[in-house]
Order: structure tokens, then sequence, then C-alpha cells
């Protein structure tokens, strides 16, 4: 009796998530930050494997020569599969982390067939993703970018925490040049303050992929502030004024108080866990908060 209810009940649950999650082969793909590993990404797809909306599949470890070494598979009869990145040399900066993006991207699409991706990218890795976007477009070599989710990304400058892990020297050093409160959104929407890396998205912005559907979280302490503590919400929104007008969708999500500091942002963070799994899987996903697309 109790065997057979469980049965029902699984049926059931089974039929729920089924109405509730889109029944996609499209593969969602993940990408850590700076001096990161696949940890970074483990809370948000625990997340979305809990929920039933997704299961992670894949994983491609980016060796420092870049070379890559794949474990797991995906395969068009698999239901929203996840694909985890791991880059060995982790500080290497955004723009190396895109053009090994783009090398694990055409691996997707030669070797495994993938004709269509999803995005998920935190920090560093949240620029690399729309970084090789803006490089990339809609190249028929690679596949068709369908929704971009975003994480904390430093699109207009990092802040200067004089730590430990911030380079000391070379190019990269350059980045962390913000500050609280230092930059602002104007009303055009477009930041006070250009930095070098921001010129560069903002020069290639006609390629973005018009299809694609953006979802840019960022987080607020509430301390005055104005940032998670590493990025400030400028530099975060200031993805707005390079994708307005270029793609189907884009919106922002704000994380705020102490949860919402730049790492705590993909460390078991129930908001953004539960907002990134329905953006990138529920179908009945709905524009429910504020976009500077709007305004």
């Amino acid at each position: 009796m109790g065997f057979g209810w469980n049965i029902c009940q699984t049926q059931r649950n089974q039929q729920q998530l089924k109405a509730k999650y889109v029944n996609s082969s499209t593969p969602t793909i993940f990408v850590h930050g700076w001096g990161a590993t696949l940890r970074s990404e483990k809370d948000m797809i625990s997340a979305a494997e809990i929920s039933g909306a997704a299961s992670r599949r894949m994983i491609i470890r980016v060796r420092s020569s870049g070379k890559l070494a794949v474990t797991g598979t995906v395969k068009p009869w698999m239901v929203n599969p996840i694909i985890m990145v791991r880059m060995d040399n982790n500080r290497a900066g955004e723009v190396q982390y895109a053009r090994w993006l783009t090398k694990v991207c055409k691996l997707l699409k030669q070797k495994y067939h993938v004709n269509e991706l999803n995005f998920v990218g935190h920090s560093m890795g949240a620029y690399a993703v729309i970084y090789y976007n803006l490089l990339n477009g809609n190249q028929k070599s690679l596949p068709r970018t369908n929704k971009v989710c975003v994480i904390a990304g430093p699109y207009d400058g990092i802040m200067d925490n004089h730590k430990s892990n911030q380079p000391t020297s070379g190019p990269l050093m350059q980045l962390w040049d913000d500050a609280p409160n230092k930059n602002r959104i104007l009303p055009t929407g477009k930041p006070k303050i250009i930095h070098p890396e921001y010129q560069m998205l903002y020069r290639l912005k006609r390629n973005f992929p018009k299809q694609a559907r953006v979802l840019n979280i960022y987080g607020n302490l509430g301390d005055g502030s104005n940032s998670d503590g590493v990025v400030t919400n400028a530099s975060a929104l200031s993805l707005g004024y390079v994708l307005r007008d270029h793609v189907s969708f884009y919106q922002t999500f704000e994380a705020f108080g102490p949860k919402a500091q730049h790492s705590a942002l993909h460390n078991n963070n129930m908001a953004v866990n539960k907002i990134l799994t329905e953006f990138l899987w529920d179908k009945n996903y709905r524009d429910s908060s504020a976009s500077e697309l709007m305004q």
C-alpha cells in the first residue's frame, strides 16, 4: 500500500515538474570568476537540481595551456543539462576567459552537436560571458545563445580593496580602480566614468546576439557603499547601456542585504538561486523587476 502510494506520488511530482519547467535539450554552461573553482558554481547548480529543473551532465576543464579535458557528456535526449567549466588558470583575466570559452563552445558545437546554449557567469566569469557574446555574435561555428544570466559582473571597474588576491603587476592590475560611490549611472543609462574595459564592450555592442534574453543580477549590501563589497552597483548596471536596443529581453535583479556580498551571491543564496532557476527554466517566467531599459 505504502509502496504503491510512493510510486503515485513520484509520478505526480514528475508531472508537476514537467508542467513547471521547460523540457529542453539546450545545455546551460556555468563560468566561475577570478580565483574561483567549480565550488563557486556548486550551490547554484545544486539548487537547480533539487528543484527538479535541471541536472549536471558535463565538466569541461580548461588547462592553463588551453587544452580541454571533458568529463561526462550531453545528449539530445537530456532535459536541461548543465555544463560546468573550470579554468585551471583562474587568474588569467576576463579576456583570456572569453577566448577559452570560445574554444569550449566550438567543441560543444562540433563534437557534441550543441546548437543552442544558455550561459551563467559570476564576477569575472560574467564579464567573460558578455565579452564572448560580443566577440562572436551569431557565428555559425558556435552554438546560438539563448539565455544569459550574469551575476556581479564588473563591467566598468572593480573596487580596490587592497586584498591579497588582487594582481599587483601587469595590465590586469588596472582593473581594480573603482571605489564606493565614485561612479554612477546617468539619466541616459550611461555610466559617468568610462573605464577601458567598459569601452571595449561598448564598441562591440552591435555584435551581441539579438535573440538573447539577459538577466543581470547584482548585489547591494545596504551599507551605503551601493556595492556588493567588490563590484559597485554602477559597474554592474552599466551593462544595460551596452545591451539596450541590442537584445530581445534585458532585466535586472537586485539582491539586497548581508547575503548580497560578492561571493555570497553564489554561495547558497536563496534569492539568487530562485530567480536564476526560474529565468532559465520556468515556463511561466515573467518580467517582475525593474530594468534600466524601461527607465
